[in-house]
């Protein structure tokens, strides 16, 4: 079991990743060691052998691959558990990890508790390992422990898939119909700017708490968690028939769930959060992947990406899903609008719904959301950047913000913008108008670049800016 004497070697080449690490683990009875790339952490070892290892993949001088190959080559070193702590997260780079004898990774930015259960769950594994005679109670307790720790993060249902079925072990997959859920929070990664760690990580844990849970309710398997991003596969591991409505189902009850979430969270001074899903339904490889040492359930395929670029075209509130997966619901829907679009990497437009509700037997439906704009007095100028790929482009199109709400604004530019684009608007400020700061939108509805404004829904304001807006609300609107 853990003790207060484990010890841990975080290795990083980022003082603020070591920081926020540092301050996750001692609080949590762990002793910290600290190397800023492999090599440091080599000759640190030689000095103090921990008992886990937390290990960066790209570092200067040592990366993290030559690092943990050198280590798991040390017969007095090889046993050590190594869990890698990265941005990498394409299925290359983690085959490569655990062929190199990882036994484990998380994903940054990481959730402070996953994180927590994770290294606790491998101290554990490896002292039973080290210290059980008898291999047959070691495989039992091994398996009640799997049970208890990663039926946190994963089903049931994968859990018994694993150690129930006698090949459950296996690498290899099978190529199956599901749908697949991915929703993300609108303008988090700016959220985390103006907040501390510590407000960041309470927030996130609040809000994967109650997803997870609902998740879990329409039988949905998390197939990753990646910062506060979700994705969730239905038909796998055990095919149902009805798993498109079953998504759709779970995506509308998720964002009723936002708002018990955002209530906890005004109690406690937190941020108010807004939520985009997009579902998809199409044909993926699902199974083991991974290597002999370490496997991960999980779906592959182009229809998974796809399901990642629905989601990339919502609003806060908003879910979407593609024509395929309205094509499989036999269940009404209510639809308040289509939209024609040609995602990247694919070879053909396809349509979005726009999903409010849906009917027996689930019956569930989005509450009403109705945004009155209120005309300011005087136009704020602005100047607008494209956002392609989360970069901001380098044009400029100039143009006055000319009526707002605290979620939705009138832009009129000198170019038209696109519907479902997303914009960065800058407010250069002056003496007697709205102060200096950006909003970061979404266009709902695109103007004609003259006196048709273009309909923007925020996803993140600068504070300033957001008092600001606040001030020119009527006194009866929210």
């Amino acid at each position: 079991m853990q003790t207060v004497t484990a010890r841990i070697l975080v290795v990083d080449d980022t003082p603020a990743n070591i920081q926020t690490l540092v301050a996750t683990l001692k609080p949590a009875g762990y002793q910290v060691l600290v190397a800023t790339n492999g090599q440091q952490a080599l000759d640190v070892m030689s000095r103090a052998v921990p008992d886990l290892i937390l290990l960066d993949i790209m570092m200067p001088v040592m990366d993290g691959y030559e690092a943990c190959a050198q280590i798991k080559a040390n017969p007095a070193w090889c046993e050590i558990p190594v869990i890698f702590l990265t941005a990498k997260t394409d299925t290359a780079d983690l085959v490569k990890a655990f062929e190199l004898g990882a036994v484990d990774y998380v994903s940054k930015p990481f959730n402070a508790h996953e994180l927590l259960a994770r290294v606790q769950t491998h101290l554990t594994m490896n002292q039973l390992r080290m210290g059980l005679a008898d291999k047959n109670d070691e495989l039992a307790r091994i398996n009640a422990i799997v049970r208890n720790a990663f039926g946190r993060y994963v089903s049931e249902e994968v859990v018994s898939s694993i150690l129930e079925t006698p090949d459950g072990l296996e690498i290899g997959g099978e190529e199956r119909e599901l749908t697949i859920l991915m929703s993300d929070l609108r303008g988090f990664t700016a959220l985390t700017e103006q907040l501390s760690p510590q407000a960041v990580i309470g927030a996130l844990n609040q809000y994967l708490e109650a997803m997870v849970e609902v998740i879990y309710r329409f039988d949905g398997t998390i197939d990753e968690i990646i910062g506060d991003a979700i994705l969730v596969m239905f038909g796998a591991p055990v095919a149902r028939t009805d798993h498109a409505e079953r998504a759709v189902a779970c995506g509308i009850a998720m964002q009723c769930a936002m708002d018990g979430v955002n209530a906890s969270l005004r109690a406690s001074g937190g941020p108010e959060l807004e939520m985009g899903i997009g579902v998809h339904t199409g044909r993926v490889i699902v199974g083991n992947i991974g290597s002999q040492r370490r496997t991960k359930y999980a779906a592959v395929g182009a229809n998974v990406n796809m399901a990642g670029r629905i989601e990339s075209y919502t609003t806060g509130g908003q879910l979407l899903i593609s024509d395929s997966t309205r094509d499989a619901i036999v269940s009404p829907l209510s639809v308040a609008h289509t939209f024609s679009v040609e995602p990247k990497g694919s070879a053909r437009r396809i349509t979005l719904f726009e999903v409010t509700g849906i009917g027996a037997p689930h019956d569930l439906a989005l509450p009403a959301s109705q945004t009155a704009l209120h005309t300011l007095a005087q136009p704020v100028p602005v100047q607008c950047f494209l956002i392609e790929d989360k970069a901001v482009g380098g044009v400029a199109h100039e143009g006055t913000l000319v009526s707002c709400s605290m979620r939705d604004g009138e832009l009129r530019t000198t170019a038209p913008l696109v519907a479902l684009s997303n914009v960065k608007v800058l407010v250069p400020g002056t003496t007697e108008g709205a102060p200096a700061g950006e909003i970061y939108a979404k266009i709902t509805r695109a103007g004609d670049g003259g006196a048709q404004p273009s309909r923007l829904r925020f996803t993140s304001i600068s504070p300033d800016l957001r008092g600001w807006l606040q001030q020119q609300q009527p006194p009866h609107q929210p």
